[in-house]
């Protein structure tokens, strides 16, 4: 609450100086959503892995619980909470002046909350718990995020906020549901 109501576009209009952000980040050759498949590919390791009876190495298991985890939280972001919230970007707020959130009027304005950072922290999330060695290495990936998405006025400091909590209570569900299912059926592997 306080980011949306005291940081955001103040935060929006000092990074706007930063005209080239938006033209680097808004004009990129990049169209594939390059996470997605890697939850794709993660998952599939997995399924293929317990196809085959055969044990999971932790990075498989690692990459498939970050697939699960960010298209859980993806879901979660785009068919229900976008749509509740519907949050205007911080693009519009610089050409328009106006902002706010459109409650229930659907995923069109969906700012809030970040489907970027929702992703990235879905994977990192389970990195952290899997990998504590490269902790460091997760802060540094999502600070890195949270600048360019702000400087490509694609979010407010809210949205990535609220984003990274989703996106980390999908991994710790996406987590904790593995290791019960692993304790109620031997056949997962300990």
């Amino acid at each position: 609450m306080v980011s949306i109501l005291w940081i955001d576009r103040p935060l929006a209009r000092a990074l706007a100086v930063f005209r080239l952000g938006h033209e680097v980040f808004t004009n990129s050759t990049v169209t594939q959503p390059v996470m997605l498949g890697l939850a794709y590919v993660g998952l599939a390791l997995g399924l293929g892995f317990l196809a085959t009876g055969r044990r999971l190495p932790r990075w498989v298991e690692a990459a498939m619980l970050a697939g699960i985890a960010l298209l859980a939280g993806l879901w979660l972001t785009h068919e229900v909470l976008k749509p509740i919230f519907g949050r205007t970007l911080p693009s519009y707020y610089l050409r328009t002046g106006r902002h706010g959130f459109h409650w229930f009027q659907g995923s069109a304005r969906g700012a809030f909350p970040s489907g970027h950072s929702v992703q990235a922290s879905a994977m990192l999330a389970v990195l952290w718990v899997y990998y504590p060695r490269w902790r460091w290495l997760c802060v540094v990936a999502m600070a890195l995020l949270a600048v360019a998405l702000m400087l490509g006025q694609w979010h407010y400091l809210s949205d990535i906020m609220a984003g990274t909590g989703v996106g980390i209570a999908a991994a710790s569900a996406a987590i904790g549901l593995w290791h019960a299912a692993r304790r109620r059926w031997r056949f997962l592997g300990d």
